[in-house]
């Protein structure tokens, strides 16, 4: 069974177009080109009450991002909320506390980690039982993007789970140079427990453990398919390549997994389409599907007050919507 969604402009003026749910609060990340470099903007979740800016862009100053990245990662503390925010450029991740920073009127990080550049940590990235950190690597070095997930604990690097292998693909140096099968959006249960590979360009998603131990994987019985070289790439411009965008980005609460599905033909990626929201539990199991009329690029999920939220790029506005009964539905049949 599939529910419409309704969608409700919001914020009209905000300039920035990736919300996201911390608590009490709705961050909106800014775009990296602001002219005058906020890192958030930050609301009241409830009634939408501006509350202030948080971080600032910059290559100069300690304390400034350069390429900030923030994977959903918040913990609260003392009635404090905290974020961790990844900075690739600078090899670093830092835990902000939003509440103190609001209440102070400047940004205060609390701790960093910094990571090695051959760790490849470019993407998205989650710190674990204080000193260890899960990711994906997208790629960018020699070695790297081996598998889905990677954990780094005690100094050492690990990799767990597999791709889908691409018949011939070695057949072709140049499908190297602009092409890459391995992209996948990585989510981290807010326990800690379970970790979400959800592939863009595979109808899969991969359900792992704190360990890296794989616990299931659901992939759609008519959609599933693996690749031949051959039949991806021709050398005609009229035939369209063949393969499709599936799972474009996730948002994780502590009982579900809200995914962006696409199921789009990558020749009609940038068209406007409409968003399906594929919702799993942690064992992997689909639970619900929802019908988005608007092309979301990100998602995040307030529970407490009932509504999903996301960015259109495309359509550029943000967008929310109720999902109160939804989440009822879900809880009353886990």
């Amino acid at each position: 069974m599939v529910d419409s969604l309704v969608s409700e402009q919001f914020l009209e003026k905000e300039i920035g177009l990736a919300p996201f749910i911390v608590g009490s609060y709705l961050l909106i990340k800014q775009d990296q080109n602001r002219a005058d470099r906020v890192v958030f903007t930050v609301y009241n979740s409830s009634d939408l009450e501006f509350l202030g800016e948080i971080g600032e862009r910059g290559r100069e100053g300690p304390d400034t991002f350069y390429g900030a990245s923030y994977w959903g990662q918040y913990l609260e503390r003392d009635g404090d909320y905290l974020i961790w925010v990844n900075d690739p450029p600078r090899f670093r991740i830092s835990l902000i506390n939003i509440t103190k920073s609001l209440q102070q009127g400047k940004t205060i990080i609390e701790r960093k980690v910094t990571h090695r550049p051959e760790y490849d940590f470019m993407n998205a990235l989650f710190v674990v039982d204080s000193v260890g950190l899960v990711g994906h690597q997208p790629g960018y070095y020699d070695g790297t993007n081996m598998a889905p997930l990677v954990m780094l604990k005690n100094g050492e690097i690990k990799a767990y789970g597999e791709y889908p292998k691409v018949n011939n693909i070695l057949d072709e140096e140049r499908w190297k140079k602009w092409a890459n099968f391995n992209s996948v959006s990585l989510s981290m249960k807010p326990d800690q427990s379970r970790f979400a590979v959800a592939m863009d360009y595979y109808d899969r998603l991969d359900i792992f453990d704190r360990d890296g131990q794989f616990i299931m994987s659901y992939r759609d019985p008519e959609k599933y398919a693996l690749y031949n070289y051959s039949d991806i790439i021709t050398p005609s411009k009229s035939v369209p390549r063949q393969y499709r965008d599936y799972y474009y980005g996730t948002a994780a609460t502590k009982d579900f997994l809200f995914t962006l599905y696409y199921d789009v033909s990558v020749e009609k990626w940038a068209e406007f389409h409409p968003t399906t929201i594929r919702i799993f539990d942690w064992e992997g199991n689909l639970k619900a599907q929802l019908a988005c009329p608007d092309k979301l690029w990100n998602l995040s999920v307030d529970e407490e007050n009932g509504y999903l939220y996301g960015g259109s790029y495309q359509q550029e506005t943000l967008f929310r919507y109720n999902i109160e009964s939804v989440l009822k539905a879900l809880k009353a049949n886990p």
